[in-house]
């Protein structure tokens, strides 16, 4: 659809004043009622809403009368400032410049978004009209608004400094204060308000890792441990084992999903959107879910409370979870691998939907010197999940006079820095994610950036279009060892002719898969960046199907699926899907061959890896396992570390939305409980904001147990220090490949040296268990324990089998 910005001038304007967030004087009436409201709130006994309407109108009142004498003062001055200031031809040219630029990225917008905002701001259509039009949910209409707008403002970034496309966009808008925009904001804000009020909490903010800046306090759940009291033991006593039975009142994100009867033929969804560093509810947190061409969204309140109630049979698909001051979740356009299946008469409630916070962090650019570096370009490379790809913060920055800039990311982002003094690369790693502080160092790097292309088609040779294709590193070396040189992922989505571009990867070699619903994932392993004309073909596979259930043989009704491709102990993930099901049903398609499925849920052990092919009907049992209970304290003064993540160590997997290991946090007191530990031998990784992250092992789990209390100590960081890892093993780094575990580096001071491991050599078994079958994650478990003790692994050398028996110790603080 062509636009003629010419005679639509007033709409671009309108387009433009919402690019730049106008009516700034309606938002200062908004922030203004709001702390009146909250500074003096109403009695108790009187309604909410008609005092609130009330408060906001005297504020208008106030700002306005204000705002018409300061108007009359400055009307002489203005006219004087315009007669006498001419649009110097400069400006003028950028404004130009700006508005095609605007242009072109809307008549460039992907469908459905951008004949939503041509329908909103160049016909002047309302969000109902829309939807009346289009045959859908207002709701939709409006995530499609601010989707829509979110990629045009990228795209104007991508083609000059937000800072200055805004100015142009303001000057060519005339942004001002207008009657029918502020009252719409004023209905906004006396909903929002209203909600406050009646919940008496403000929250300023939060970060990740347990940095917290709030001004409540979090309640210990009714049977916790009380923060006085007897000291508890350290990690490695002998506790009890009595039986574990679910908690009654478990910590947000550690409870069952059950099933409850309702009456509706569609069915019904019910759960809790959760601050992932503090457990709490994420109140007014928009979510979107479709299936087919339905499109609904739903409102979390004030505790991070939903209900999703389905109009027909069908499976729907998370597209996005969004809420201000958080990182979205909104994966490519039906990509998302959190599905819901409906169930007529039936609710599955107790889900969980996990949010990161939009966490400000530090970045610095600094020269191979260490001096700052002003004016680097920084760009985002890629995530890991690519969950930001509809809806995401900023991905380009430039550093300032003392190199710094401030950025929001995902974990494990790596972001690219690049300066006529060369180019660097960093990842937000635990590191950055404790400290909130990243440092890009620049220099030559070994690789260029290049792209990957190729086409998509199914078995026919015909174009298959919106699959999502990335690149993954190969899991060899670096190209330049020595360098150790960050590599990045990348993503794209084929169009209608099948083709995709892969941009910015580098030359190294890289696995390159295509996955859509319905077929098998293609895969071509060792494609060299650079590569042209790649062909994926997408077979429609088999089906791999079953169901989850618990060990009385009742269905899981919510468990992320994980499917793995054996390769001796290698373990390579083939799908991960978040599925919601009150029959505890699933179904993926794969090749033909045999792969290793398991199923992960919260407050359930994970059920063991199962062996299944297509064409089976697996199933898989979940048991209560074990329930740790325990205490986070600081090392220096055993003060209480609240909001500090304890989890498993064990492979995740699944969206980050609803992962497979999502563990849990501290209360205020510091106490925690941590459920479905699967029986063997306990590992699990503790972190807190400001300190040092230990791993904790030496307890062994059996099911019903209930281990703890433990107390697990956390060394504070000393300013400007990086944090370290602190643990307890034989003193090697492992990685998996079709041989064993093979020996990749040994730690100074660790068992593993004075025992004679090198690097090179392929353990084959860990206390007589074969690796094969085991895997990384069970060898690793067994390698754990406590510090005197010894483990007995079994290494091939020159075709034959040695036993080694090692001596696990305080290993120094590992980076």
């Amino acid at each position: 659809m062509a636009v003629d910005l010419t005679a639509d001038l007033d709409a671009m304007r309108a387009l433009a004043r919402s690019l730049v967030h106008g009516d700034p004087d309606a938002e200062d009436l908004v922030q203004d009622a709001a702390l009146a409201a909250l500074e003096h709130p109403p009695a108790t006994d009187r309604p909410v809403r008609p005092w609130l309407a009330t408060v906001l109108r005297n504020r208008w009142r106030m700002l306005y009368r204000g705002a018409t004498r300061r108007a009359a003062r400055e009307d002489v001055a203005v006219a004087e400032r315009e007669r006498d200031a001419a649009p110097q031809a400069d400006d003028l040219l950028e404004r130009a410049r700006t508005l095609e630029r605007l242009g072109a990225a809307l008549v460039a917008l992907e469908e459905p978004f951008r004949e939503t905002v041509i329908r909103r701001y160049l016909d002047g259509e309302s969000a109902a009209q829309i939807a009346r039009a289009l045959g859908v949910p207002a709701g939709t209409v409006r995530w499609r608004l601010k989707t829509g707008l979110d990629r045009l403002r990228v795209a104007l970034d991508e083609s000059s400094p937000r800072k200055r496309w805004q100015l142009a966009l303001v000057a060519g808008a005339g942004v001002t204060v207008k009657t029918k925009s502020t009252s719409i904001l004023v209905l906004v804000a006396l909903l929002l308000l209203a909600t406050a009020v009646a919940i008496g909490v403000v929250v300023l903010g939060v970060g990740r890792g347990g940095d917290t800046r709030k001004v409540q306090t979090a309640t210990p759940a009714s049977g916790s441990a009380p923060a006085s009291g007897p000291p508890a033991p350290h990690v490695g006593a002998t506790l009890g084992s009595a039986a574990a039975p679910e908690l009654v009142d478990p910590l947000p994100g550690q409870g069952r999903a059950v099933v409850e009867p309702i009456t509706a033929a569609g069915g019904a969804f019910a759960g809790r959107v959760i601050n992932w560093s503090t457990g709490e509810g994420v109140a007014g947190a928009e979510l979107t879910f479709s299936a087919g061409g339905d499109v609904i969204t739903v409102n979390s309140g004030a505790d991070g409370s939903f209900e999703l109630a389905t109009p027909t049979i069908a499976t729907y698909a998370l597209v996005s979870a969004m809420s201000d001051g958080f990182l979205p979740y909104a994966p490519e356009w039906q990509h998302s691998s959190v599905r819901l299946a409906a169930q007529a008469n039936q609710r599955v409630r107790g889900l969980t939907v996990f949010l990161f916070p939009a966490v400000d962090y530090q970045g610095t650019v600094v020269d191979v010197d260490g001096k700052a570096v002003a004016g680097a370009k920084v760009r985002l490379l890629g995530s890991p999940q690519g969950e930001q790809a509809l809806a995401g913060p900023a991905t380009r920055w430039t550093s300032d006079k003392e190199g710094h800039f401030t950025f929001h990311a995902p974990d494990g982002a790596v972001l690219e820095a690049e300066h006529k003094r060369g180019r660097g690369r960093a990842a937000l790693t635990g590191d950055v994610a404790i400290t909130h502080q990243m440092v890009i160092t620049l220099g030559d790097r070994a690789s260029a950036d290049v792209a990957i292309t190729g086409r998509v088609v199914d078995e026919r040779g015909a174009p298959e279009a919106g699959v999502l294709v990335r690149a993954l590193p190969s899991a060899e070396r670096p190209i330049d060892p020595a360098k150790e040189e960050l590599r990045s992922m990348a993503f794209a989505t084929s169009d209608a002719d099948g083709k995709f571009t892969l941009a910015g990867v580098d030359d190294g070699e890289h696995h390159v898969t295509a996955e859509a619903d319905d077929r098998a994932p293609a895969v071509i392993e060792k494609v060299k960046g650079g590569t042209r004309d790649l062909v994926l073909t997408l077979a429609v596979g088999e089906v791999l199907a079953g169901h989850v259930v618990d060990a009385s043989g009742a269905a899981v009704p919510a468990f992320t699926l994980l499917v793995f491709e054996a390769n001796g102990p290698l373990r390579e993930l083939v799908s991960a899907r978040s599925v919601v099901d009150a029959r505890g049903r699933f179904s993926v398609h794969v090749d033909d061959g045999t792969y290793e499925v398991m199923a992960s849920a919260p407050g359930w052990a994970p059920s063991a890896p199962t062996p299944a092919s297509p064409g089976d009907d697996v199933t898989l049992r979940m048991s209560a396992g074990a329930v740790l209970r325990g205490k986070v304290v600081s090392a220096v003064d055993a003060s209480p570390l609240p909001y500090a993540r304890v989890m498993r160590e064990a492979r995740g997997g699944g969206a980050s939305a609803q992962p497979a290991n999502a563990g849990t946090v501290t209360r205020a007191d510091g106490t925690f409980e941590l459920t479905g530990i699967p029986p063997g031998p306990v590992s699990i990784t503790i972190g807190a904001g400001g300190h040092h992250p230990r791993i904790e092992a030496g307890l062994m789990a059996t099911e019903g147990a209930v281990l703890g209390p433990v107390t697990v100590k956390l060394k504070p960081l000393a300013p400007g220090e990086t944090p370290t890892l602190e643990l307890v093993g034989i003193g090697i780094k492992l990685s998996a490949d079709p041989e064993g575990l093979r020996v990749d580096g040994t730690i100074p001071g660790g068992g593993a040296i004075a025992a004679g491991l090198v690097i090179g050599d392929h353990i084959v078994a860990v206390e007589g268990q074969d690796v094969a079958v085991i895997g990384l994650d069970g060898a690793i478990g067994l390698i754990r324990g406590q510090a005197g003790t010894f483990v007995r692994v079994t290494v091939r050398r020159d075709d034959k089998n040695v036993d080694i028996s090692i001596e696990r110790k305080p290993l120094q603080p590992q980076k």
